[in-house]
């Protein structure tokens, strides 16, 4: 975990760092020319590299392997997430990205009890950078935010849809594909968003108790991931 580094400039045969991730090589780690590292950058590859100089701002490295890697799923999970409180939210991204979960939508709902902004979302990301650092994947979950009424049509694009509900009586049956679940937040949904939802999706149950909303998104995406035929 401590090897791993995030970058965002590149070539073909160099990489940069800069920002936290030249403090945290510099500063943190105390790395210096000539230590190898690994660094990803989203792409689903591993990148070894050796540290060629070091400058104020800037840590330069030379690619000398790359390598696709192994931790992260092909399989395309999104959860649309209803607005919760921040810490719990936190909690919820971080624990999803340790999960392979692609996406993550975040939507207000009618009783949702926060708002998003701009810099929250900007933090959120980065909590789902970190994430993908310590859990060794190299791909990064994209975290959105996404109008209620929008999420009938965005879900089109996945082959399963599944709506978290804990007054449904369905139990989780096997499936195969990409998968999109929808997730409450605290004091769950009203009867309308209910019926809205229901409509398009499939209501599930996944436990027999009233789960808080970032345990909920940890035991949906788990529960459907051990019944799908290509997880």
């Amino acid at each position: 975990m401590d090897n791993r580094f995030y970058f965002t400039e590149s070539n073909e045969s160099k990489v940069i760092f800069s920002g936290q991730e030249h403090v945290h090589l510099t500063k943190v780690r105390r790395c210096k020319v000539g230590d190898k590292i690994t660094g990803f950058n989203g792409d689903g590859y591993d990148y070894q590299l050796v540290i060629k100089d070091i400058s104020k701002d800037k840590v330069y490295a030379d690619i000398i392997d790359k390598k696709k890697n192994i931790a992260s799923d092909d399989i395309d999970i999104t959860v649309y997430l209803a607005l919760i409180k921040n810490d719990a939210l936190t909690t919820a991204i971080d624990n999803l990205a340790e999960l392979n979960v692609k996406t993550v939508k975040l939507f207000k709902s009618d009783f949702s009890v926060v708002t998003i902004d701009e810099k929250k979302l900007n933090k959120l990301n980065q909590i789902s950078i970190q994430a993908s650092k310590q859990c060794e994947r190299a791909d990064i979950m994209k975290i959105e935010l996404i109008d209620k009424n929008q999420i009938e049509d965005d879900m089109k694009k996945y082959e399963n849809r599944f709506f978290a509900y804990e007054n449904s009586k369905e139990n989780i049956k096997k499936f195969s594909g990409s998968f999109a679940v929808i997730i409450g937040p605290e004091g769950g949904f009203s009867s309308i968003e209910a019926e809205y939802f229901s409509r398009f999706t499939n209501s599930i149950s996944i436990s027999n108790t009233i789960l808080r909303a970032e345990v909920a998104c940890v035991c949906a995406v788990s529960a459907l991931k051990a019944v799908n035929n290509v997880s």
